[in-house]
């Protein structure tokens, strides 16, 4: 199929391989560097924490960036937790010749921690959502009930540093990959399409899979499930694990790249697990193969909007589904493709679409730790306003945005493939 893949559309200042990677020295360097810059330009005010604390450190002390102390730098590094706004914000990224890239100098900075430190229990655990999930699904129940308990969520953020407060995801009873081989497949398929499932979905959501392939189905498109994915290996980016990071991508590059290699495309109903697979691995595994796979690595509803652009859409007549208020995940700006998702909904006659431009506050761990939940509420809080003050539905293609929102708001935010699947009348299974 024909279309831009997400690979290749940036250039990042991130090389593991390099021998300055890990010394501190040049670390430390590069930070003040950076810094300076920031300090001068001052565009990313008020993004995040991580711009709030550099700038407070600076006024507050009246010095320069390369004044800056070691627990500065370590205090302003800490605080970031990925979404990479600043990257689509900064007007100094490469080919400029300052080069900059905040997201991955905090990445490479907790890399370097991990490094001289290792993680703790709780580190190694949040790093492995996937491995938790499963271990929990044959007693889902009694695990999403625990996950409810005040008294059980206590222990938890003793024992584990998640916060009581913070929401989580429900352990599925079955897995989304088990049920694949029973959901229909078109009778006559006229396209392909590789889906890169994500943890989330396989154990947290699988009714949101089952609805893509139903819908995906009724355009006439058979999905093809390469057995044995793993985690796209973000979880392990917040504590600096770049090694468990590289170790996921390289096996999920091998499952992956012969699908590449013949020109299928590859689609994540996840937008940041998208994300991972065309930007961040090709930093991380090195050789043609995970550039191959970054090339056919399609934005979801980018995707779909070129099918329909083709014909290849349901026939039936799309019921209304009046007013919905629809949020921008931060990793789907950082892919460069528009706003697709919006746009399909806004094509369905008798729907209003309202772009919701603020950041959840959840991305991954940040979230739930003890140490970061109320920061993360703080970061949210303008999402959560501009959701109280909607009618109608809440739509986000970020689960764990979904998740925050409810937390937050009491309202449920729905997946715009499952809303696209109601409106055409296509069955959307419940996660069980």
């Amino acid at each position: 199929m024909s279309g831009q893949g997400l690979g290749g559309i940036k250039e990042y200042v991130f090389d593991p391989a390099s021998p300055e990677f890990y010394d501190e020295a040049s670390l430390a360097a590069e930070e003040r560097r950076v810094f300076e810059v920031c300090h001068g330009c001052r565009l990313c005010a008020g993004l995040c924490p991580s711009f709030d604390i550099l700038f407070d450190r600076i006024d507050s002390k009246d010095i320069s960036a390369a004044e800056l102390s070691g627990e500065d730098l370590h205090a302003v590094m800490d605080a970031c937790y990925y979404c990479k706004l600043c990257y689509t914000k900064c007007p100094y990224t490469p080919p400029h010749e300052f080069r900059l890239d905040f997201p991955h100098l905090a990445l490479r900075h907790k890399a370097v921690q991990f490094k001289k430190r290792g993680s703790n229990f709780s580190g190694r655990l949040l790093a492995d959502p996937a491995g938790m999930t499963r271990k929990s699904r044959p007693l889902a129940p009694l695990a999403n009930a625990v996950n409810r308990s005040k008294p059980a969520r206590k222990l938890m953020s003793a024992l584990l540093g998640i916060h009581p407060e913070a929401p989580l995801p429900p352990v599925a009873s079955r897995s989304f990959t088990s049920r694949f081989p029973k959901l229909a497949k078109p009778s006559q398929p006229r396209e392909r399409v590789v889906l890169f499932t994500t943890c989330l979905v396989d154990g947290n959501y699988p009714g949101l899979g089952e609805a893509l392939v139903a819908f995906l189905a009724a355009c006439g498109v058979e999905v093809l499930l390469p057995s044995g994915q793993e985690c796209c290996g973000f979880p392990s980016f917040d504590t600096g694990d770049i090694e468990s990071s590289a170790a996921k991508a390289r096996k999920n590059v091998a499952l992956l790249y012969p699908y590449a290699k013949q020109g299928l495309p590859i689609v994540a109903p996840v937008s940041s697990c998208a994300m991972a697979l065309a930007t961040e691995y090709p930093l991380l595994v090195a050789g043609e193969e995970a550039k191959t796979v970054a090339a056919a690595t399609r934005d979801l509803f980018d995707y779909l909007a070129a099918l329909k652009a083709r014909g290849l859409w349901p026939t039936a007549e799309p019921s209304p589904l009046g007013e919905v208020a629809y949020h921008l995940p931060c990793h789907l700006k950082q892919m460069g493709v528009g706003f697709k998702g919006r746009d399909l909904l806004r094509d369905i006659p008798g729907t209003t679409v309202k772009l919701l431009d603020a950041c959840s506050g959840h991305d991954g761990t940040y979230g739930i730790r003890t140490g970061t939940y109320e920061a993360s509420m703080k970061v949210g809080r303008k999402l959560f306003n501009k959701v109280k003050e909607s009618e109608g539905l809440v739509a986000t293609e970020c689960p764990l945005s979904a998740l925050q929102i409810g937390h937050a708001t009491g309202r449920q935010a729905v997946h715009p493939v499952v809303l696209l699947a109601r409106a055409y009348g296509i069955e959307v299974s419940a996660n069980d």
